[in-house]
């Protein structure tokens, strides 16, 4: 990464660093929050599907976006060298992250399922009792199956959270991960488990974690913000199609209930595939790296 500049920020300590962008965050969420109060009629807090959208727009925005773009130019001047928007794309590596979450996604709803059968301990009941309550949210946001609602969704959803959401966790959180643990491997695998935590979804955390980790390392190989932000989107994109086409319908149990005894060959086949791609573009993104180097 190119260091042009120097902002306020930049010879803090890691740690300085760390709990000044949680701060940002933190006061991101606080001002979201007194937005949402202000927009949303509070005879009828996010009852409507257009008011679930607003709500999560506005917090995604002022969580993650924010505090994003000021830790950046804070840290070193400049937003675009800092989050690593300028970096040219390998086309050929691009397109083998594209074909690797579409083809990976077998493997990781097989692994939600199994995730969703662990049994937390009773002090933990307030995770499930927040994951039934998004369940509800989401059912209300998905009731409307007009195209309008669907393109609407995958605005909000896949492309807002995705952009969002990497920027904040790749482009930020890990590059201060990096600067405190002082190894690649660990700072990419911390900041997965925070990204997982964050979403507070305990029976999606594993699968969470692993994709965390993946777009991580897609955010090192290529050195570009925009590969994990685009693999983010299309992943992102995929469930919320899948979710509009099936929700409420016997195929939803299906794709829920992804048992590897029952889809043996297809997960298999994802896996083998998938392994494959990885191999490939870790090779070329290590052979990118050296050239750097």
């Amino acid at each position: 990464m190119a260091m042009d500049n120097k902002g306020i920020l930049y010879n803090m300590g890691g740690w300085s660093q760390f709990f000044f962008f949680c701060f940002l965050s933190f006061s991101g969420l606080i001002m979201a929050t007194l937005v949402i109060l202000l927009m949303v009629p509070a005879d009828n807090p996010l009852q409507s599907v257009p008011a679930i959208q607003i709500a999560q727009v506005i917090q995604t925005v002022f969580l993650f976006l924010i505090p994003s773009l000021v830790y950046a130019f804070l840290y070193q001047g400049s937003i675009k060298n800092y989050l690593n928007t300028r970096k040219q794309i390998d086309t050929l590596f691009l397109l083998g992250t594209i074909l690797l979450i579409i083809f990976i996604q077998p493997v990781i709803n097989c692994i939600g399922y199994y995730n969703q059968q662990m049994i937390l301990p009773e002090f933990f009941d307030w995770m499930k009792e927040y994951e039934e309550s998004a369940e509800k949210t989401l059912k209300l946001v998905f009731a409307d199956r007009t195209i309008i609602s669907l393109i609407i969704n995958l605005l909000v959803i896949a492309v807002l959270a995705g952009l969002t959401e990497e920027f904040f966790f790749r482009g930020c959180l890990q590059q201060i991960m990096l600067k405190i643990v002082k190894n690649r491997h660990l700072a990419i695998w911390i900041t997965a488990i925070i990204f997982s935590a964050i979403h507070l979804q305990f029976y999606g955390f594993v699968p969470r974690v692993l994709l965390g980790a993946l777009l991580g390392y897609l955010f090192v190989w290529s050195g570009s913000i925009w590969v994990p932000v685009i693999v983010h989107i299309i992943h992102n994109a995929i469930n919320v199609v899948l979710i509009h086409m099936y929700y409420d319908t016997p195929q939803a149990s299906q794709i829920e209930n992804f048992r590897f005894e029952e889809n043996a060959l297809l997960i298999s086949v994802s896996f083998i595939i998938s392994a494959l791609i990885i191999f490939m573009i870790y090779r070329r993104g290590v052979n990118r790296l050296k050239s750097e180097n």
